[in-house]
């Protein structure tokens, strides 16, 4: 998924004029890619957070203290330096020289802020643990914790208002504090608790009178978050949608019912007790170095993309890092929806046929 959503992401902002070839006709892709990032960004990395806060009980009480310290210094930090001083400085370098640029070393974090995160929260609770009386705590009803979504809600649309887009808001290397303090916190905590409670059990066990409902709540969020997209990019006469409130307001909730769905579904689709563990395990390592590497294959895609075009005979330029197209008398010229559209599965396919042996 987290591949999908770069890929989705770059092509999108290609159509709006922004690093990658623009495309005529932005509603033909816009409006499903942006749809796309709406629905996978405001509930991945919460749900990430709240996957590792629930093994992080059991893998303490296992390898003990220094143990999991170094397991995760291993595991988390080991990721991101490998990616922060060596593959994404190497991949910008890279860009750089492709577009004729001067080649500098820049450190960059990338897309293993997250992990870096995970790491501190991770050692935090380790160390929290060690003092901290440990809580007894069934879990919650559903519709309780959507509540408590709803109460986050209004703690993310209040930290929004005030930070908005300050440099503070990216403070640490984290990728904005509202999210950290109404997602990212809350949902790693409430994994933890989770975790040594065995609330996966009690999400296993959901009646269908409480799945369907949650079920139809994600939907409900869908519609509003392709209207507030296609208001704008096809547009639909008549509504005015105030996307900017829905997307101050909408995270938390969100991924709140999305969170609770998916660990449905993966208790569903995985076997019961160890195996559980073992399959919700390996996927969670599986997604962790797919996440950090996952930029160089999709750069590699990407230029070669470009290459393709320019073999078809379509001129390209640069100023800086963006790109343009002009026709044969030098005008400018949009690529065609097809070739966005053949370019976005040339690179996504391909992306994921590298990943996929991961």
């Amino acid at each position: 998924m987290t591949v999908t959503n770069h890929v989705v992401k770059a092509f999108s902002e290609a159509s709006l004029d922004r690093g990658l070839p623009q495309t005529e006709g932005v509603e033909s892709f816009v409006t499903g890619a942006a749809w796309f990032l709406l629905t996978d960004q405001k509930s991945f990395i919460a749900t990430l957070f709240l996957l590792t806060g629930l093994y992080c009980p059991e893998i303490l009480d296992r390898k003990g203290l220094r143990g999991f310290v170094i397991n995760a210094q291993v595991r988390l930090g080991g990721a991101w330096v490998l990616y922060s001083a060596l593959l994404g400085p190497l991949t910008i370098m890279w860009g750089l020289d492709y577009l004729s640029l001067p080649l500098k070393y820049l450190y960059s974090s990338g897309p293993t802020w997250a992990v870096l995160w995970l790491l501190n929260f991770s050692i935090a609770y380790a160390l929290i643990a060690q003092i901290a009386p440990t809580v007894k705590w069934s879990m919650p009803h559903p519709f309780v914790l959507l509540l408590a979504g709803l109460a986050l809600s209004g703690v993310f649309y209040g930290m929004t208002v005030a930070a908005g887009d300050s440099r503070w808001n990216y403070f640490g290397t984290m990728n904005k504090w509202n999210y950290a303090v109404a997602l990212y916190i809350p949902f790693f905590t409430v994994g933890v608790v989770g975790g040594r409670n065995d609330w996966l059990k009690s999400v296993e066990e959901m009646p269908a009178w409480v799945v369907w409902p949650l079920r139809l709540i994600v939907l409900g969020f869908w519609v509003t978050f392709f209207l507030a997209t296609a208001q704008v990019t096809i547009p639909i006469p008549g509504l005015s949608l105030d996307s900017g409130l829905v997307d101050s307001i909408a995270p938390p909730l969100y991924a709140t019912v999305v969170s609770l769905n998916l660990l449905f579904l993966f208790n569903r689709i995985s076997s019961s007790g160890k195996g559980q563990s073992k399959f919700m395990s390996n996927m969670g390592g599986a997604a962790y170095l797919v996440y950090v590497i996952q930029y160089v294959p999709m750069s590699v895609m990407l230029i070669s993309w470009m290459e393709i075009l320019r073999a078809a005979g379509v001129l390209i330029s640069y100023e800086g890092t963006i790109s343009y197209t002009y026709d044969d008398k030098g005008e400018p010229q949009l690529l065609s929806k097809g070739a966005v559209w053949g370019g976005f599965f040339f690179v996504l396919v391909l992306t994921k046929l590298i990943l996929w042996p991961l």
